[in-house]
């Protein structure tokens, strides 16, 4: 019989964050849940028990009142639950966690272990790889589908242009992506009959683990304090929609005054001419990344940018990894923005991804030299092979950071969002080198410098036989229209725009003012704009200089993805919407004519 395993989380309701001003921390005596990806991977496991035969186990690490999301599993139908308790765990960090439940899932033969893809108290998904790579077992995260023949496993793994299709052998570790499966519901009946059922209690003393392996003594990460960061004050200026066409001329006056139809004029750091030396426990790396056109990321350009300013303070140099020898071809480019060296990963096991063979490539070049940080991108696959290294290595790994910084002593101060980025903790590493992925476009891009030159060294390295196969990449996206990350001007649109048509029409709008689109999670959960577009709770957090509102009521599960907009024009019929609460500029009415409206009005502003 298939043995499945499930690691949850219990977390406070992100909107209902309770922040001491004094202590600097979080409270948790409010109202507790388990996390809601933890929730999908609930009911996959109870579907497969359902479907295949399946003996299940959830398991928890957490203070006594996480027996409460233990209960919630038993009476969704989970057969045995386990808690982790003991204070020895308290203050744990990712990879502490993963040791504890490492440890503890040794002890059976599990063929299938499914979290969540990741906590939405901390926006991070490091558990899960960590677990698998100190089990030795394959991953595949941010799973969107999911097919058992055998001990075959086939799945489509979320990406950050579409979709991966991916197989293995089992024993294997899923995280579980939003859109697996839905969510299982109990009534209290129900639940309060879970509650007679046993739940094994395991202390830390029974998992034999060596001295200092867990709690804050085992945890290589540290919170350095936290900083709430305030919602901003808007005053919405209301616009009156009754004649669209005059009422798209006074946005644009209100914009054109208010400078946001002005691009953001930065004066950026110029990159120096000068080549750096490298100096063992100086270097700063960044591990390039490529889309599935071949061209490298604006991401990994930006993460060089702020490798070149760390590196000045340093001491040493910025060398870019590549784990490709596509990665070669762009050696002017990468030099134009801060590297002093590449070196490129070779064997035949890396030319088809997986996180396995790129964590054990990365790592043997790491043994070798030394760096003093790794900086990666903290995209779908930043997310997928880091964790892997960081356990490979016993490092820190700080992950979806927002900002890199140094603090009086030389070491990374990596300043990571929280609670739907309520709250920014800088967190320190007491390993080296020290890791964080970092998100797309929150770093300054340099002035690039194109008579610098660059070092290419091709290094063989060892990696093992990998554990899983990538069988083919997707992309679901618009190529046409500008990106959404980093975009200073985005069209957002909400299920008040009717279905693909309407979509359409908003589309039509973006590409005549240059605008990236997202959406809210309702449109993508119909299929209208693809997953990766999503902004919100469990989708991107932007920073545009301009946004558009189009037929979105403004919940805060889309609005905490906005924090960082500068201009909002709302669009809804409804005058009591809360999108208008956060908006600069509001428009009460039809969303269609006066959608028309401003991309006429700005096309003949374009050709004016």
């Amino acid at each position: 019989m298939l043995k499945i395993a499930i690691c949850v989380k219990q977390i406070p309701l992100v909107e209902d964050a309770n922040f001491d001003p004094v202590t600097k921390t979080i409270r948790r005596d409010g109202v507790n849940v388990m996390s809601a990806y933890d929730l999908r991977a609930i009911a996959q496991a109870v579907e497969l028990k359902n479907t295949l035969g399946a003996d299940t186990t959830v398991v928890t690490m957490g203070p006594p009142q996480a027996r409460d999301v233990l209960i919630d599993a038993l009476g969704m139908g989970i057969d045995h639950a386990v808690h982790l308790e003991d204070r020895a765990f308290a203050g744990s960090d990712t990879l502490a966690t993963a040791a504890a439940l490492a440890r503890w899932l040794r002890r059976d033969r599990f063929d299938l272990i499914l979290l969540g893809k990741y906590s939405l108290d901390a926006e991070t998904g490091q558990v899960g790889p960590e677990i698998a790579e100190l089990l030795d077992i394959a991953q595949v995260t941010g799973v969107r589908r999911l097919r058992l023949e055998g001990g075959t496993l086939y799945a489509e793994r979320e990406s950050d242009e579409g979709y991966d299709e991916v197989e293995c052998r089992l024993p294997a570790l899923l995280t579980c992506a939003e859109r697996l499966i839905n969510p299982l519901k109990i009534s209290p009946a129900v639940r309060e009959a879970a509650m007679t059922q046993p739940i094994t209690v395991v202390r830390a003393t029974e998992l034999g683990a060596e001295p200092g392996e867990f709690g804050k003594e085992g945890s290589p990460t540290w919170v350095q304090s936290i900083v709430a960061q305030e919602a901003p004050k808007v005053e919405c200026r209301m616009v009156d929609a009754s004649d669209p066409e005059r009422a798209a001329l006074e946005v644009i006056q209100l914009l054109e005054r208010s400078g946001a139809l002005t691009p953001r004029t930065r004066q950026r750091r110029r990159i120096g001419a000068t080549v750096r030396r490298s100096a063992r426990g100086k270097d700063v790396w960044v591990v390039a990344e490529t889309d599935l056109a071949g061209a490298v990321t604006i991401g990994t350009l930006e993460l060089i940018s702020a490798a070149d300013g760390l590196a000045d303070k340093l001491g040493g140099a910025v060398t870019v990894v590549g784990i490709t020898p596509a990665i070669a071809e762009h050696a002017a480019l990468l030099a134009s923005y801060g590297a002093d060296g590449i070196v490129v990963a070779e064997n035949p096991a890396l030319r088809n991804y997986s996180p396995e063979t790129v964590a054990a490539a990365i790592a043997a070049l790491v043994r070798e030299r030394a760096p003093w940080g790794v900086l990666l991108n903290a995209s779908e696959r930043g997310r997928d092979w880091g964790p892997r290294l960081a356990a490979r290595l016993k490092l820190g790994l700080t992950g979806d950071a927002v900002g890199i910084e140094l603090d009086a002593e030389g070491r990374m101060v990596a300043l990571k969002p929280a609670f739907g980025g309520n709250i920014i903790a800088p967190i320190l590493s007491r390993t080296f080198p020290q890791m964080a992925t970092v998100r797309q476009g929150v770093l300054e891009l340099a002035e690039p410098n194109p008579e610098r030159t660059v070092s290419l060294e091709t290094v063989p390295v060892e990696v093992g036989q990998p554990l899983s196969r990538l069988v083919a990449e997707h992309s679901t996206l618009d190529h046409t229209l500008t990106p959404l990350e980093g975009a200073e001007v985005v069209v957002g649109v909400g299920m008040g725009v009717g279905g693909p048509e309407g979509v359409a029409k908003c589309r039509e709008f973006a590409r005549v003012i240059g605008a990236a689109m997202c959406a809210s999670r309702r449109v993508t959960d119909k299929g209208w704009v693809p997953r990766q577009l999503q902004v919100g709770l469990t989708g991107k957090a932007i920073a545009p200089r301009l946004y558009f509102s189009i037929g979105l009521r403004g919940a805060p599960n889309h609005t905490v993805g906005l924090k960082r907009a500068e201009t909002v024009v709302a669009i809804n019929n409804d005058p009591e919407a809360t999108c208008f609460e956060r908006a600069n500029i509001g428009l009460v009415g039809d969303w269609e004519p006066l959608t028309a409206a401003l991309t006429e009005a700005f096309r003949r502003r374009a050709t004016a």
